[in-house]
């Protein structure tokens, strides 16, 4: 095994306050910091932006967990932070660049140690004279974030299980009827045949490409979930599943151990393989499926979920399985990462020379290069509208400033006092769309009435982020050009 050890000490970061601990499958470091002004790690919900060093847990490893007021792994890893020195303002930042599941532990003076279950320590630390400026040396490294297209600025609407197209058309126009400033309508899993990628309901949704078109003519924008696994399963009408069938000619699923037979799992649509998005040959499919899909219906952009989720050993792809970059055990937290790249690469050959969408649950360090996020599935409460702030704080920090959360609650009925403060909130959010659950009752402004608060709120506040579009906007050319933060705290000016 080849050994590689960064090992640093100076005030900033010290690292002789610990043993250094480096074998196959364990790696510890700790190291004492000058302040308890320390910022970043994730993805986690962190009730308030600065971290409490009261001798916390926090594990990265990226996984499909509803966002609670717990100390849980969720969808991404992120292991950059930053740290205040003294009263001046200077500051610096610590990245590990290292995919494997890994742990930090924070206690008092403060003291943070890293647990790594493999790879390598590779700690690269930025300096700065001010919170602002160690960010910008650390997206300089990174990847400084992609510029969004100006329609995605806009408000969207979305709902997971619509039922039907007619009930889509019908939230279109009466939001559309209340004056609501509205950009985009996205379709969840429910528009699929049989939750297949790259498929629609013959029967729900038979009119799914005209609807398209349809939106375009009222200038709005249409957006499609895609989720990568891939049913093995004929179609429900007998016929053969193409985008299988085309991806297994091309050899492109994650493999077994023996590194040739596709590894099977079981997802949303039964039994299915799942796209290995680190080999070029996948990429290519990928784009090929997304362009010929959209000469069927006509999406403007991609919402795409990672759901390789769970604990070491549930919900996952196996960790002995293989990829091309390679064993899961070292690259699973890189899937949504690496599906994001391919997505990218999809686009650009669908709309080329144009930007469009891209939207991932799933992120790494470098994420934001080429997708935005959103913060997952939350709930229809008080706590989660407040834990919404230092999660879009702090995925500015991490270079993905296109982020926001589910407006008024994914999971539960929300009320009209929380959503009509949810959408004050969310008017103000750099990513903006109100979208929720099968099961609660629908929560799209209109449909609490025309003289509702909601929609009354609603329209007020999302006039004035309309307004306010063309700063939002060049403070993303400051972001993709210079790598300044959009979502930005106080203690940043």
């Amino acid at each position: 095994m080849n050994i590689y050890v960064v090992f640093v000490v100076f005030f900033r970061f010290d690292t002789s306050v610990g043993p250094l601990v480096f074998s196959d499958q364990y790696l510890q470091l700790s190291a004492k910091l000058p302040s308890e002004y320390f910022y970043g790690l994730g993805e986690h919900i962190h009730q308030r932006y600065r971290h409490d060093s009261s001798w916390k847990t926090w594990p990265i490893f990226t996984r499909d967990e509803l966002p609670g007021g717990n100390n849980h792994n969720l969808y991404g890893a992120q292991t950059f932070f930053m740290c205040l020195e003294d009263e001046t303002g200077a500051s610096f930042g610590v990245f590990l660049m290292n995919s494997n599941a890994m742990e930090i532990f924070i206690q008092p003076t403060p003291i943070i140690t890293y647990r790594v279950i493999g790879g390598i320590l590779d700690f690269y630390i930025f300096l700065g004279d001010t919170p602002e400026q160690v960010v910008k040396e650390y997206l300089e490294f990174i990847g400084r974030p992609a510029m969004p297209a100006y329609w995605s600025l806009g408000f969207q609407l979305s709902r997971w299980d619509y039922g039907s197209l007619n009930e889509v058309k019908a939230v279109v126009e009466r939001n559309r009827a209340i004056g609501l400033p509205y950009d985009t309508q996205v379709t969840d899993i429910d528009y699929m045949d049989e939750k297949k990628d790259f498929t629609y309901d013959k029967n729900e949704f038979t009119d799914l490409p005209q609807f398209a078109k349809d939106l375009h003519s009222k200038g709005m924008k249409y957006i499609i979930i895609l989720d990568p696994a891939i049913s093995i399963n004929k179609n429900s009408d007998g016929s053969v599943y193409e985008t299988y069938e085309r991806g297994s000619i091309k050899k492109v699923w994650i493999k077994e151990k023996d590194g040739v037979t596709p590894l099977i799992g079981e997802v949303w649509p039964g039994l299915t393989v799942f796209p290995d998005f680190t080999n070029p040959e996948c990429v290519q499919w990928w784009a090929e499926e997304c362009k010929l899909f959209h000469s069927k219906v006509e999406y403007d952009g991609l919402w795409i979920v990672s759901i390789l989720d769970g604990v070491m050993f549930s919900k996952t792809v196996c960790m002995d399985a293989l990829q091309h970059w390679g064993t899961h055990y070292d690259v699973h937290s890189l899937y949504g990462y690496s599906m994001s790249i391919a997505t990218e690469e999809a686009i650009q050959q669908v709309f080329p020379n144009k930007r469009s969408f891209i939207l991932s649950r799933s992120t790494f360090a470098g994420s934001g290069k080429h997708a935005g996020h959103w913060l997952g599935d939350n709930s229809a409460s008080w706590e989660h509208l407040k834990w919404s702030i230092p999660g879009l704080l702090e995925f500015s920090l991490f270079g993905i400033p296109y982020a926001g959360a589910d407006i008024c609650g994914f999971f539960g009925n929300t009320t009209e006092e929380l959503c009509s403060r949810w959408m004050q909130l969310g008017a103000f959010y750099p990513f903006s769309r109100n979208h929720n659950s099968q099961g609660p009752r629908p929560q799209d402004p209109a449909v609490f009435g025309e003289q509702s608060l909601v929609a009354n709120t609603s329209k007020h506040y999302l006039n004035i982020r309309y307004k306010l579009l063309p700063f939002l906007y060049t403070l993303f050319y400051k972001a993709s050009t210079f790598g300044d933060t959009v979502s930005r705290p106080l203690l940043h000016e």
